[in-house]
Order: C-alpha cells, then structure tokens, then sequence
C-alpha cells in the first residue's frame, strides 16, 4: 500500500472566515481586505466553516464573481482537503500512478456515466471487467475519529446508492469510494444518524458484495496534497 505520497502541489493564500454567505460562497478577510471565495462542498462543514476558521485558497488566474476557491481548512498542524473539485481529480492521480492496490489494472474508461437517469462519476475498465464507481466526500470528523459522510441529507447521495444496487443486482460491477480528506481520520463510517435511509441502503450494498472503500487524503502547509492510506478501515454497522 502506498501510504504518505505527495500526488499535487497548490499555490495557497490563507483568509479568515468571517461567514458563509450561500452554499457556494465565503465571505472571508485576508490582510485588511474582504474577499469572497466560491465553495465546492455543498455539504454543511458546521465544524470546518465558522467564523474565525482559517481557510486556505488557490486564488482565480482570470476575472470572476469571486477571488479563488476555498480548498482547505488548516487544523494546527495540517489541513482538511475539502474542495470536492480536488477529490475527483486525486483520485484519478492515485488510479493513474497505480497507487490503489484494489484497482490495480483498471484504468477510467469514461466519466460522468449517466445511468437510469443520474451520472456517476466514472467508468473504470481493465480490459476484462468494468466498475462503475462513485466517489463521495467525507470531510466530517466524529469525536472518536471517524471520517464520516454525509454532514446533511443528501437526496443525490441516496438516489446514487439505490441505482448502484439495483445495477449490481443486475449484474455490473459497482463501486462507492468515500475520500478521508481529514488529517485526523483514522478510519471511515457512514453518518446514518443524519439519514436513517443510507443504513438500509448501504447495509444491503454489503450483503450484494458492492466494492465500498475508502481513501484517506489531507492537505499541508506547503500546498502538498497527500496520500496517506488507500484503503483507510471502514466501520459500518448494520
């Protein structure tokens, strides 16, 4: 397994958090001067996204609504990684660089699947089978250090996990990967005290032998994003 691998490095600005203006949007203070930041992670980020949180951002090269793109959220010593954006594309770096032991061989073959009406992120082949796999982001950390998903309800998440038993049922490879991207994960559990659905639905993807892991990933000072276990223990008590 590798473990502790630099995939990317980011030019960063730090800010401050003075509110969450939308779902979508920041409003924070660097130096003396206010800034608004477009957010990726729709997801409520209670604990990551406050008043006073010290955010770290990649500014826009070009004109915009807003001044870059909050990717960050400095914890002391390192970061969560929490732009949605940047989940995706690591991913796709670790399946690139062979850094995913479980997949080993597969290479992704098409992305945004659209499948009985929803889109999956990918379309994974390795010349013999296909997986269709959906990644998600669990940035929320419980109290005993589980890297947890969701942080609110999510009808997109449910539908997700619904078609993806059904297409297991059917007879394709499926797969859900929850990206860890706090640096104080130790392993991942799904958040059922937010939605009662996911542990009917996820419990049932476990008795079909759907492909559930998780990858942990965090965010440094220096702008590094990191690797740190690609295939981080999972916890899901049905």
């Amino acid at each position: 397994m590798a473990e502790g691998i630099t995939l990317a490095r980011l030019e960063l600005r730090r800010a401050e958090v003075i509110r969450r203006d939308t779902r979508v949007t920041v409003l924070a203070r660097e130096g003396r001067r206010e800034i608004r930041l477009h957010l990726t992670n729709t997801g409520r980020l209670n604990d990551l996204i406050y008043p006073g949180s010290e955010i770290l951002y990649v500014r826009r090269k070009h004109g915009g609504r807003t001044s870059g793109r909050v990717v960050g959220v400095w914890l002391k010593d390192s970061a969560a990684l929490i732009d949605t954006i940047l989940h995706a594309k690591m991913f796709e770096k670790a399946l690139e660089y062979g850094l995913i032991p479980w997949l080993e061989g597969y290479e992704i073959k098409k992305r945004e699947v659209k499948i009985h009406g929803s889109r999956f992120d990918y379309l994974l082949s390795n010349g013999l089978d296909e997986i269709i796999l959906e990644v998600k982001s669990a940035v929320y950390l419980s109290s005993d250090g589980a890297a947890m998903y969701p942080d609110t309800i999510s009808e997109r998440g449910v539908r997700h996990f619904e078609i993806l038993n059904r297409l297991k049922q059917a007879g394709w490879n499926t797969s859900i990967v929850f990206i860890a991207a706090h640096p104080h994960a130790l392993y991942f559990r799904p958040n059922f005290n937010v939605d009662l659905r996911l542990k009917t639905i996820l419990c049932a993807s476990l008795e079909l032998e759907i492909l559930i892991k998780s990858i942990k990933m965090h965010l440094e000072e220096d702008g590094s994003i990191v690797l740190d276990e690609a295939d981080l223990p999972i916890l899901i008590p049905c």
